[in-house]
């Protein structure tokens, strides 16, 4: 079984839309047989998704921070749980244990976490897809921000001599999760 490790929000946000596509996350797990890896959260986008997955019967595995554990704030629903030491070792887990990145949209936290994935792809620490899923264009300006950044010759786009890796060869940006599903790098994992 394949694992999704999805990063978004631990609030709503102000759009509908946002909660709307979080709770699809169940039906495209089912569909293709992967287990849900995130943040442990029961708030907000994060936990609409693990209450969609659970809803299904997905796998769940909860990697959060030890200080975090408290009733309000993790879900309950899960089938593993990994307690980390701080963010940063929890960060670290989840990348190891995920064969593809999902993110929704979020905020500061939900940004140093694709950003930490995307930096270790720079680096060829792993070759795995990460998936923006640009509900509402909300990633555009993220997504306007990398392309600044590749034209200004700040993000290598075929490596070179000295990192042979690309930043942004594995990431995909997708509209929603259902383009998600069809998606060639999202099936062929």
């Amino acid at each position: 079984m394949k694992t999704v490790c999805l990063f978004c929000a631990s609030m709503n946000g102000i759009n509908s839309n946002y909660k709307k596509e979080a709770n699809k996350i169940g039906d495209i797990l089912l569909k293709h047989n992967y287990s849900l890896l995130y943040g442990g959260g029961a708030l907000g986008l994060m936990g609409i998704a693990a209450k969609s997955a659970n809803k299904k019967g997905v796998k769940i595995i909860s990697v959060f921070p030890e200080y975090l554990d408290e009733p309000d704030i993790i879900f309950s629903e899960y089938q593993k749980v990994i307690r980390t030491k701080n963010i940063v070792n929890r960060k670290k887990k989840m990348i190891q244990l995920s064969d593809i990145f999902v993110c929704l949209p979020g905020g500061i936290g939900t940004l140093d976490e694709i950003t930490e994935v995307l930096s270790s792809a720079a680096l060829g620490e792993h070759k795995k897809p990460i998936f923006l899923i640009n509900t509402n264009n909300f990633w555009e300006p993220f997504v306007n921000l990398l392309n600044h950044m590749e034209r200004n010759k700040f993000i290598r786009t075929n490596g070179d001599k000295n990192i042979k890796s690309s930043s942004l060869k594995n990431l995909f940006v997708v509209n929603n999760l259902e383009e998600l599903s069809l998606h060639k790098k999202f099936n062929s994992i």
